[in-house]
């Protein structure tokens, strides 16, 4: 169980140890009069287009933002003027991950809320009643099951742009298709006579040049 104060930073406890754990942070009790952007919002279980007086955002600086691995946030629930609860859930999704291939889950979290008397009571006080999240359940489902990298030695011929603009190719071996890929990336980010085919791709193209035979011994 994890207990996460309003207003507050904390970790959501994940159900897989090679899962990055999303940290957020806790707003305030209250409605927003609109919605503010990065903030996810609790819905009511009952009447779905009913924000609740839940809400919180992820923290910009930790590891799983920065990678981006928490994806399609949803979150719905039920409030009283002193207790709630909630289901929040959120895609694991990482496929760009150095040592495994497809990496895609579901996960959901059963969450209480307590706001029973004055939050300041509690502060400091061991008497005072808790005033936060109460993060009780944790659970998966998995879309894909995450694999070990083939890291037989493969050789990729890839075409980028010469600074000048016209089309270069070069080779690059590595240990498997990802490594030869994040090899070949960084080659045309240190080349200062390289450059990228696109903004948002790397290549106009591969092709295979050569490829080890596989070890199938155990």
């Amino acid at each position: 169980m994890t207990n996460i104060s309003f207003r507050n930073f904390g970790t959501l406890p994940v159900p897989c140890e090679w899962m990055l754990q999303p940290e957020i942070e806790t707003l305030p009790l209250g409605h927003h009069k609109a919605k503010r952007p990065g903030v996810i919002y609790v819905m009511d279980e009952e009447k779905i287009r009913k924000r609740t007086w839940y809400k919180f955002r992820l923290d910009t600086d930790c590891e799983a933002y920065k990678r981006g691995v928490w994806k399609n946030w949803h979150a719905t629930g039920w409030q009283d003027f002193e207790i709630g609860h909630a289901w929040i859930s959120a895609t694991y999704e990482d496929f760009d991950h150095p040592e495994f291939d497809g990496e895609k889950a579901r996960v959901t979290w059963f969450v209480e809320f307590s706001h029973d008397g004055e939050p300041e009571r509690y502060t400091g006080d061991p008497e005072g009643e808790f005033w936060g999240w109460i993060v009780k359940d944790v659970s998966v489902m998995h879309a894909f099951e995450r694999r070990p990298r083939d890291k037989t030695p493969i050789t990729y011929e890839y075409t980028c742009k010469h600074s000048n603009g016209s089309p270069v190719k070069f080779q690059m071996t590595g240990n498997g298709e990802y490594d030869s890929e994040k090899k070949a990336e960084r080659k045309v980010d240190e080349d200062p006579f390289l450059k990228k085919w696109h903004q948002n791709h790397y290549f106009g193209g591969y092709s295979l040049v050569r490829e080890e035979v596989k070890n199938e011994s155990n």
